[in-house]
């Protein structure tokens, strides 16, 4: 007989698009904690674990939310551990040795669709489709889309397109103060470096999270003269970035940014 404790606000899912939709984790504040600590889970998986976890199927479902809207990564029963090095185009990402995981649609990375060999890098783009999928309040495969777009590609799209990225932003969180919907675009910039078509140009899951830790942090008072390189922004390293390397606003930060075109 297990037992486990009770979670009475369902899961991030049901928050977004369900019977929690409107309630307390509608709010910024709150998402940005939830996907903080998830993303706090999955790099203690991939970074302090022997052998590290490849969690195998990271989608809003599976992130159960406590009484206090506190994030539990559930659902481990695709999971698998890692082993071998597979050192590719300069990556330290650790190449399962088992087949190809099973997954969620809509949020398994292109290799794992394509049942290629799966790296940790794998949960990190399905970590990416949950951080556009808690911006835009919309889910992977949302009907609405046009043309039965993925989430990803639309995203893509609409910022290709020069479109305002606010836009995308699920209603209910638009027209906020400026510092809110920086913190909001910043974290739009993360998840784009999460969803890169190539595994070897996403970071990994440590990185992610010093990048959205940096975020709260950052200083809204010098984005503007400390951000700004050249109307462009520079490509992803191996290394904790602060955000200011990730995105370049043009204006207020309510308004338009620029991605670097590797991102698209």
């Amino acid at each position: 007989l297990l037992f486990y404790d009770y979670l009475p606000n369902g899961s991030l899912s049901s928050l977004l698009h369900g019977a929690g939709k409107g309630r307390g984790g509608a709010d910024w504040e709150a998402r940005y904690d939830v996907v903080l600590g998830v993303g706090h889970a999955l790099a203690y998986l991939h970074h302090d674990c022997l052998p590290p976890i490849l969690h195998g199927d990271v989608k809003a479902m599976n992130v159960l939310l406590g009484s206090r809207f506190e994030p539990y990564l559930a659902d481990f029963g695709l999971a698998k551990t890692v082993s071998g090095d597979g050192n590719t185009d300069g990556d330290s990402s650790k190449l399962s040795n088992r087949p190809p995981l099973a997954g969620s649609y809509g949020y398994m990375a292109p290799e794992h669709a394509s049942m290629q060999r799966i790296t940790e890098k794998s949960d990190v783009y399905s970590y990416g489709v949950v951080l556009l999928e808690v911006l835009t309040g919309k889910h992977p495969l949302d009907p609405d889309l046009p043309r039965g777009a993925h989430l990803v590609q639309w995203v893509r799209d609409h910022l290709a397109e020069k479109k305002a990225p606010g836009e995308i932003l699920d209603p209910r969180l638009r027209g906020r103060a400026d510092p809110i919907m920086h913190e909001m675009l910043q974290t739009l910039a993360v998840a784009f470096l999460c969803v890169s078509n190539k595994a070897t140009d996403r970071p990994m899951m440590k990185d992610v999270v010093a990048m959205l830790k940096e975020i709260r942090q950052f200083d809204i008072g010098r984005s503007e003269t400390d951000m700004v390189k050249g109307g462009k922004c520079e490509k992803w390293q191996p290394q904790p970035l602060p955000p200011e390397k990730i995105v370049t606003p043009r204006g207020s930060s309510n308004s338009s940014f620029a991605f670097s075109d590797e991102s698209l």
